[in-house]
């Protein structure tokens, strides 16, 4: 009930009841709602100019107030408008921000890092909006702090850029985007590995994000599907420093995205949401 929006009904209530000098505990009950919640709306529209009373009038103006003011002022307000349109468009078909910023950079040449657009993203749901609930991949957990988790080396790296071009049409099936995600429980992990060009997907449970878990889980994909591996594209995590062991597997060289540009999977990035 954390943030729940009062109704005009629920404000008249609680003025009505206030004025009987009823306690807040009793009002939070027969509304069915947490203690918490009548105490902060008693806090916020309490006026000293009107002899210390609640004012449902008062709280329903300053709700409408806060719901229709201006986002307070950030990076995102700079960006043109048709920017802005195609950004909310995207945010709204559970699109992620790594993999928006990173067609912003292509399709109109600017620079918007993740980090505006998660920022937007918290200012609009602090203002009463819901963009919040289109993000992809809900099991993960995101930070609006410009920090990086810090990631080792990965032994002969391949990256992206070497990878065949044919790879990047998405005509021919074989090749296939790899990513970890978090379970349901928060305890578990996901591999999954989906076809760039059939949306073909295998998915496998792990109970860890170690190397050795990855190699594992492959070889139970190979030996149980009949699939054609061609290339095989994932991000720098750790879980994949075993690359060598996953190609000798699927026969499949596998190649790097570079490091903080998920979008260069973004099929990956699209079907984990």
């Amino acid at each position: 009930m954390q943030g729940k929006h009062l109704t005009q009904k629920e404000r008249f209530y609680i003025e009505k009841r206030c004025g009987e000098g009823v306690n807040q505990a009793t009002i939070a009950r027969e509304l069915s709602l947490p203690r918490s919640t009548i105490s902060r709306e008693l806090r916020r529209n309490t006026d000293s100019a009107f002899n210390g009373t609640y004012s449902c009038r008062r709280a329903e103006t300053l709700a409408w107030v806060c719901r229709h003011k201006p986002l307070p002022d950030n990076a995102f307000h700079h960006l043109e408008p048709q920017v802005q349109d195609y950004i909310r468009l995207a945010l709204s078909t559970h699109t992620s921000p790594e993999v928006i910023s990173g067609r912003l950079s292509l399709e109109f040449g600017i620079s918007v890092s993740k980090n505006t657009l998660y920022r937007h993203i918290q200012l609009e749901r602090q203002a009463g909006g819901e963009l919040y609930q289109q993000l992809p991949h809900r099991g993960k957990r995101y930070s609006y702090n410009i920090g990086q988790p810090k990631r080792g080396p990965i032994p002969n790296r391949v990256g992206i850029e070497h990878r065949p071009a044919e790879a990047d049409l998405k005509q021919q099936p074989g090749h296939f985007e790899i990513d970890t995600i978090f379970g349901r429980d928060q305890k578990s992990f996901l591999l999954t590995v989906v076809d760039k060009a059939v949306k073909t997907v295998f998915i496998r449970k792990l109970p860890n994000k170690r190397a050795e878990t990855v190699v594992a889980a492959f070889r139970d994909i190979v030996a149980n599907t009949f699939c054609v591996f061609k290339t095989l594209t994932a991000d720098n995590g750790p879980e994949f420093a075993r690359h060598e062991q996953i190609t000798q597997i699927t026969g499949a060289q596998v190649y790097f995205a570079r490091p903080y540009h998920s979008w260069e999977r973004g099929l990956n990035e699209h079907t984990n949401g």
